[in-house]
């Protein structure tokens, strides 16, 4: 009896262990490491963070989240920008 519950111990573990592994490797976003290639953009008088995503962005890309990468790669905590202000724009 000793011996069978052993043999489940390691069994539970093993099998803790592969989806501990599974886990970490499933979760992790696949773009996490690549960089981002952007484009510089100098704000006109008029300019709009939701114009300047509309310009620079690929068809099918959702306007609000290319407004927020635009917001996370300048650091910038809301809309508000400046003309001659230079922005990195995320690339097509």
């Amino acid at each position: 009896m000793h011996r069978q519950t052993l043999q489940l111990s390691v069994r539970l573990l093993v099998l803790l262990l592969v989806l501990s592994l599974v886990f970490l490797f499933v979760s992790r976003p696949a773009d996490a490491d690549v960089p981002v290639e952007t484009v510089e953009h100098v704000v006109s008088a008029g300019d709009t963070l939701w114009a300047i995503a509309i310009e620079n962005s690929s068809p099918g890309i959702d306007t609000r989240t290319a407004v927020i990468e635009i917001q996370e790669l300048n650091g910038l905590s809301d809309g508000l920008i400046h003309p001659g202000q230079v922005l990195l724009v995320p690339k097509g």
